[in-house]
């Protein structure tokens, strides 16, 4: 049975969005306000050559798919509620440019992308 963190917020909704590289940080409107979301990566040449430029537009990269399990040229970013309804015109934003979106208030979602919940949680919490 899957447990899931605390760290997690509970409105959360996870999406994946097809990039066309590690320049992808700059391809997307940065987040307002000054919020942030956590950001894994499909692969780890998505990695940007410098990440101080993606967490300065409020991405925080917390980690990347194994070569061994890798999910191709997409990031997946971690979206609470809260940033959801004080930045409608960003998420609507980003929500079109995503190829999927899993809200994590249902079970199957949680145990499908276990893995890369994970990563998001273990940041979250530190």
């Amino acid at each position: 049975m899957l447990i899931r963190s605390r760290s997690l917020p509970a409105d959360a909704i996870l999406l994946r969005l097809p990039v066309a590289g590690p320049g992808w940080a700059m391809d997307l409107p940065a987040v307002p306000d000054g919020a942030e979301v956590t950001v894994t990566l499909g692969h780890p040449d998505l990695l940007p050559p410098d990440t101080g430029s993606a967490r300065d537009r409020g991405y925080r990269i917390v980690g990347a798919a194994s070569e061994q399990r890798p999910l191709g040229s997409v990031v997946d970013l971690l979206v609470a509620g809260e940033l959801r309804e004080v930045a409608p015109a960003w998420w609507d934003t980003v929500l079109r440019r995503a190829a999927r979106a899993f809200d994590l208030r249902l079970g199957p979602v949680q145990q499908v992308l276990d893995a890369e919940l994970a990563v998001h949680a273990a940041a979250l919490e530190a």
